[in-house]
């Protein structure tokens, strides 16, 4: 992983570890399941944020330099990547 992915996904991490303590402090403290749903919704978002930068960051440079050397498995790997991911 390249050193940028590597420092904006260590900041979304930690965003994602913000929103799930604010998670179960908000049903620790029995908050409504309106508000509970609304910040499950922003963890979601932020994970499904770091998968699509880490997603492209894979194909723009392990899957293109695999590609570029003759790698014959690359697009093999890449496509069970996808399937894990997907």
């Amino acid at each position: 992983m390249h050193c940028d992915v590597k420092e904006m996904s260590d900041r979304r991490l930690a965003t994602i570890e913000g929103h799930v303590k604010a998670l179960r402090k908000m049903v620790a403290d029995d908050r409504s399941c309106e508000d509970v749903l609304t910040q499950l919704s922003a963890v979601e978002a932020s994970i499904n944020s770091l998968g699509k930068i880490i997603l492209k960051n894979h194909l723009n440079h392990c899957v293109k330099e695999g590609i570029e050397q003759g790698n014959a498995d690359i697009l093999s790997n890449f496509n069970k990547v996808l399937d894990k991911y997907l």
